[in-house]
C-alpha cells in the first residue's frame, strides 16, 4: 500500500528534479559535443542541436 504524506510527496518531487537535472546535463553535453565536431557542416550541426533541444521541450510537455 502506498502512503501519501507530505514527506513522501516532497521526496518524490526531489527525485523528479534530480532526474530532470541529470537529463538536462546529458543534453547539454551532447550539444557541446555536436558543436566541437569538425567533419560535418554547420547546417547539420544546427539540425542535430535542434533535435537535442526538442528533447527538452518534449519532456516538459509530458
Amino acid at each position: 500500500m502506498i502512503v501519501l504524506n507530505r514527506e513522501s510527496i516532497i521526496n518524490g518531487l526531489i527525485e523528479l528534479k534530480k532526474e530532470e537535472d541529470r537529463e538536462s546535463r546529458i543534453i547539454v553535453n551532447n550539444i557541446k559535443s555536436i558543436i566541437s565536431l569538425n567533419d560535418i557542416s554547420d547546417l547539420d550541426k544546427l539540425n542535430l542541436i535542434n533535435n537535442e533541444l526538442g528533447k527538452i521541450l518534449f519532456d516538459e510537455t509530458i
